[in-house]
């Protein structure tokens, strides 16, 4: 199942960049970020590598509870500095079959404004209910980038 999600600022994309890398280091402020811990992070010549672990506890729907034993994801992303890009796969850790987030967001300038823009697309191989797996994770997600877009929105002091 693809998607597509954009999310626009009233700020320059140099300041949208610095909200979406400073506010991970200040999750007092931001209640909605504390389920994500950061594993792994390295930097080689122009690309960010980090390795995240969300926890989904109280979230995850019945379809795939039965699925899964650990109520987590983990995502695996690459940020491109040069070009603004960041590519992401998230997945239970060692379920890649029950579904696969596969994506890439782009930070670009609009203006006066700047903007992020997603291609999304949920994988399930889970037999029978893979179309029912796909619709709700694809509902969990885009909630998820929106809790993000109002995370970032408030680091910005452009949403309260």
């Amino acid at each position: 199942m693809k998607y597509q999600v954009t999310h626009t600022f009233p700020v320059s994309l140099e300041k949208l960049l610095h909200a979406r890398e400073e506010r991970y280091k200040h999750l007092d402020q931001f209640p909605d970020l504390k389920n994500v811990t950061l594993l792994e992070e390295s930097k080689e010549g122009n690309i960010i590598r980090q390795k995240r672990k969300v926890s989904l506890e109280g979230s995850m729907p019945a379809v795939l509870s039965a699925a899964l034993n650990d109520l987590s994801l983990l995502e695996e992303s690459t940020f491109d500095i040069t070009t603004n890009t960041h590519e992401f796969k998230i997945a239970p850790p060692g379920k890649d079959n029950v579904f696969v987030i596969k994506g890439k967001s782009k930070y670009e300038a609009d203006g006066a404004e700047s903007k992020r823009s997603y291609d999304v697309d949920v994988i399930s191989s889970l037999l029978f209910v893979s179309p029912i797996v796909e619709k709700a994770i694809e509902e969990i997600h885009k909630h998820s980038l929106e809790k993000d877009r109002k995370s970032i929105a408030k680091f910005l002091g452009v949403e309260s």
